[in-house]
């Protein structure tokens, strides 16, 4: 007797789950469609709120983390895009987008140290001189000298004299430039900070041989001579 009635809660547990696993699987379609109407319809909030939908029926749903993330992060709501992205990291550890909007929050944050943290944890899988850039600028900002300029060096042996990167001008546009200008840049803004005037112009001097309309090299420059 009590076997049987052990076999029935088994049979209805099962059941049940296969219910609930219909149940589910209809709810998340009804989400994704939401969604997908609202993204027609440039709907965000409504889009955001499906995929809010989609998470609660599917929590690892990797796609929803994603967009969710960079929902945030697009819109500036940087705290948001951090606690989605980490969570993504929790449970896809290692995923490489999860990672860069983790790090480009926290900067965004100036939460600069664990930024360091994530983009080196990307540094160490891609090898990507632009991340190890971002570090190393990062470093500068912390007042991290000996490991801005540790990592400027190893950069001024990866990176070819054609290759370039994009950096930030005073009006929010990007200036490409030589990534060998950009390095002197940043050995001479770690100079000025630490007080060698004399030693950053001559830094951001041979940036501009390398780069003559590199504008932050220009202004770091025409600033000291004015000193």
């Amino acid at each position: 007797m009590k076997y049987w009635m052990i076999a029935a809660v088994m049979f209805m547990s099962v059941s049940s789950f296969a219910q609930d696993s219909t149940y589910l699987s209809n709810e998340y379609a009804k989400a994704l469609a939401v969604y997908n109407v609202a993204q027609m319809y440039n709907d965000v909030e409504v889009q955001k709120a499906a995929l809010y939908d989609m998470l609660v029926l599917s929590p690892y749903d990797s796609s929803a983390l994603r967009t969710l993330a960079e929902f945030y992060y697009n819109n500036r709501r940087y705290t948001s895009s951090t606690l989605v992205a980490l969570d993504f990291l929790k449970k896809y550890p290692g995923n490489m987008i999860a990672l860069e909007i983790t790090a480009l929050s926290y900067e965004q944050l100036r939460i600069y140290d664990k930024a360091i943290e994530y983009y080196q944890e990307i540094w160490l899988k891609n090898d990507d001189a632009n991340i190890l850039y971002q570090i190393a600028y990062l470093q500068y900002s912390l007042k991290r000298y000996n490991e801005a300029n540790n990592n400027i060096k190893i950069l001024e042996t990866k990176v070819g004299a054609d290759k370039t990167i994009g950096l930030s001008k005073n009006d929010g546009s990007t200036q490409e430039v030589k990534f060998a200008a950009a390095l002197k840049n940043l050995q001479g803004l770690v100079a000025m900070d630490q007080g060698k005037n004399e030693e950053a112009k001559a830094f951001f001097s041979e940036a501009l041989a390398i780069a003559p309309e590199f504008e932050a090299a220009k202004i770091a420059l025409d600033g000291l001579n004015k000193g």
